[in-house]
């Protein structure tokens, strides 16, 4: 059940004194902390110092912005003045957990000349000896690194991320001695989103834990309207997980694109400049699965499109790539393509195939640069970022494309459990996509842009 504000006022009413001198002790006075919290931030504070036989649980954030990275940076250093405190700081990935805007990098931004810092095993220790952890749980088995070890508060950033079983495997750790009188307390900062969602749903938002909904319509210190536009720019399900902070939303089935939408994006006769062009190979897989080929083009006025699709059943689908590689690269010693990008498969043997690849090339005089690239998360999770762009309109379609209405027919046909039919057309232009904005827009280093693109 969601914790109303009104019932906090009862409480400070009733115990004006104790969380009056709590707050201002703990929170207003640490030495440790540099922001004070706007008002409603009070709330979940209280909420995780109730003087309790047990230990306080809650559930903070819905949509974005609404400072939940410092509340939790706040509470894992609020007992830093006390040496019986250990906290424990907690985020699916290494890169997140230690990155830009952290709880890591706000409380060493905080904490840097007054408490020993360790970058290398990642913990926080205060003059007075208490200390705060910071552990990733990107594994299962992760969690068996603190079986054995005892915190007075856990802090999960971005709860929604983390496994199920990895957040009930952490209250394990949450215990004390007797005669430490730090209140445990189980904290869990999130918008809806992740793994977990569905869970941290049942148990806060409509179970009778604590839940306080904290996002960009209550905090004081940005310009709501300017960021309430910038959400409204994301996709479909990030603006229900962000913009209106739904808990309750589960993607489904045409979610990520409709007919209209696909269909509006199709072109004929473009004539602006290439820039970068790739070509994405989705392998075929066991069974019925396709070897699907996409042509995907950068254009100069930073348009994106995808020229081309080719796909076969065959499991030796060599005549086929060659075909495609011809067409869109008549002239072998001036190819237009600037690389081709092979998603690695489960199992096999990688390193062989793309020898295999590379010299077919090459006896054909096509010098092209081939690589592996190993996909993240699953084709849905893959194909949103292609999808939206379609939406609005940032990747155009060649109608004269062969296979543009089976493209489209997969983008609208994706779902989220991954049942139906394989999207291999769609697999293969999020490859191309992906790779476009990670290893080459993202960081040119990695391909010199252009290099290899013909008149």
């Amino acid at each position: 059940m969601e914790m109303k504000p009104t019932d906090y006022e009862k409480e400070l009413n009733l115990n004006y004194n104790f969380y009056n001198q709590l707050l201002n002790k703990t929170i207003y006075n640490n030495p440790y902390i540099k922001l004070n919290p706007y008002p409603l931030q009070t709330l979940p504070i209280i909420e995780a110092n109730r003087p309790t036989d047990t230990y306080n649980d809650e559930l903070i954030g819905a949509g974005g912005f609404g400072g939940k990275t410092i509340l939790g940076a706040m509470l894992a250093a609020q007992y830093l003045e006390h040496r019986k405190y250990q906290c424990l700081v907690t985020r699916l990935h290494y890169q997140e957990l230690t990155g830009p805007n952290s709880i890591w990098s706000i409380l060493n931004d905080w904490c840097n000349n007054t408490c020993e810092i360790n970058s290398t095993k990642l913990y926080i220790k205060s003059p007075a000896g208490a200390l705060i952890q910071f552990k990733a749980f990107d594994h299962e088995k992760r969690k068996e690194k603190v079986k054995s070890e005892s915190y007075t508060r856990v802090v999960n950033d971005e709860a929604s991320e983390l496994k199920e079983s990895i957040l009930r495997f952490l209250f394990r750790s949450l215990r004390k001695e007797k005669n430490n009188p730090l209140p445990l307390s189980f904290i869990n900062l999130s918008n809806p989103g992740g793994d977990s969602t569905e869970y941290l749903a049942d148990t806060y938002v409509t179970g009778n834990k604590p839940y306080f909904a904290l996002d960009w319509r209550h905090n004081p210190y940005i310009d709501k309207e300017q960021y309430k536009a910038s959400l409204e720019n994301l996709d479909y399900i990030d603006q229900q997980y962000q913009l209106y902070g739904n808990w309750h939303y589960k993607p489904k089935v045409g979610d990520l694109l409709s007919r209209a939408e696909g269909e509006a994006q199709l072109i004929t006769n473009l004539t602006t400049p290439l820039y970068y062009e790739i070509i994405g190979i989705d392998l075929a897989g066991k069974g019925k699965d396709m070897f699907a080929v996409v042509c995907y083009d950068y254009l100069a006025n930073g348009l994106e499109y995808i020229k081309d699709f080719n796909q076969t059943q065959s499991h030796n689908p060599e005549s086929l790539l060659l075909d495609f590689i011809v067409k869109h690269n008549p002239n072998p010693s001036l190819p237009r393509t600037s690389v081709i990008v092979i998603e690695q498969e489960g199992g096999g043997s990688p390193e062989y195939a793309l020898k295999y690849f590379r010299d077919l090339l090459l006896e054909y005089g096509y010098n092209i640069p081939i690589i592996l690239k190993k996909p993240s998360g699953s084709k849905y999770q893959r194909a949103r970022p292609l999808m939206h762009s379609i939406k609005y309109g940032n990747t155009k379609l060649n109608q004269e494309s062969e296979y543009m209405d089976d493209f489209i027919d997969e983008g609208i046909q994706l779902s989220p459990d991954g049942k139906g039919r394989s999207p291999n057309l769609v697999d293969s232009a999020s490859l191309a996509r992906n790779y476009l904005h990670t290893d080459v827009l993202g960081n040119t280093t990695k391909v010199t842009v252009g290099a290899r693109i013909g008149a």
